[in-house]
């Protein structure tokens, strides 16, 4: 299984442990191969690079995580549950009763579990120590709540605070107005880069995306906007780093700059080193954007254990 580099990120404002004191809570949640019918577990796994089970980065750390999942698609457990359906259905000589079809279907999909494939995937997460932000290498909402909710299993408890930039989808709409306008300041920190995506509700969904230089479509892109489309991601480009920023916040097709290495480096110290990089420059884009788009402190949440 490859670990992939900071490319997706759901980020989190958080305190957790010490390097050394986190090292012993995740050693709580171990690696173990699913049984028959288990469908998915996921686990806190050694880096694959350099062997450690937190590696520590500058001004930080890194873990990873271990997700493995049966594959069941739903259209097969409904062909077999269906076919017991039918047989039952044609022995009794009556429909079953919604409860039993759905214990069939339950059941169908338990014993299906046990020849399924098994996909097994890493994710990435990096800690920053200075800011408290917790950086989740998805772009899934449901992977990055998984992580925040194995932290809380395994620590005990972990105080966080949501990201909370107000009404971001309108922020974004009229700041790309006003750039296209030719304000300056619009983004100010950024340069705006080549990809927007504007949607619009009306009888269904209407979705615009603009791959182009931006200043060869500025007049689609403001008549679209002028005609209640608003930005539902768009392409920046700051602190050395490209990305679609998402109006959930959340971050995609993140390309840092990667660094220079002698032939004398080892695999462990280019990663540790490259990681470290990239999330320092990321930190900073966080930061400029919290300002940029007026961040309000939130309120703290206390998951439970």
């Amino acid at each position: 299984m490859k670990l992939s580099k900071l490319r997706n990120a759901i980020v989190y404002r958080a305190t957790l442990p010490s390097i050394e004191a986190v090292e012993g809570h995740l050693q709580e949640l171990p690696y173990s191969e699913l049984t028959e019918t288990e469908f998915a577990r996921a686990s806190f796994v050694p880096n694959p690079i350099t062997g450690e089970l937190v590696t520590p980065i500058t001004d930080g750390y890194a873990i990873v995580v271990r997700r493995d999942e049966k594959i069941i698609p739903q259209h097969v457990v409904m062909k077999e549950a269906n076919e017991r359906i039918q047989r039952i259905e044609n022995a009794c000589g009556e429909k079953l009763k919604r409860a039993d079809r759905n214990n069939i279907i339950q059941d169908a999909k338990v014993q299906l579990c046990k020849q399924a494939f098994i996909k097994s995937s890493l994710i990435l997460v990096l800690y920053n120590t200075e800011e408290n932000l917790l950086i989740i290498n998805s772009a899934n909402k449901n992977i990055a709540n998984l992580v925040g909710a194995m932290l809380v299993k395994v620590i005990g408890s972990v105080k966080t605070v949501t990201i909370n930039i107000s009404n971001i989808k309108n922020g974004l709409t009229t700041r790309l107005k006003n750039h296209l306008d030719g304000e300056e300041s619009a983004f100010a920190g950024f340069e705006v880069g080549d990809y927007v995506q504007l949607s619009r509700l009306a009888e269904q969904k209407e979705v615009i995306r603009y791959s182009a230089e931006h200043t060869s479509v500025t007049s689609e892109i403001l008549e679209s906007l002028n005609t209640g489309f608003i930005v539902d991601n768009m392409e920046l480009r700051g602190c050395g780093v490209s990305f679609l920023l998402t109006d959930k916040f959340h971050f995609r097709r993140i390309d840092t700059k990667d660094n220079d290495y002698s032939d004398d480096d080892d695999k462990a110290y280019r990663w540790r080193h490259q990681a470290g990089t990239d999330m320092f420059q990321f930190c900073k884009v966080i930061n400029q954007l919290c300002d940029l788009l007026a961040y309000k402190e939130p309120e703290e949440q206390k998951p439970a254990a």
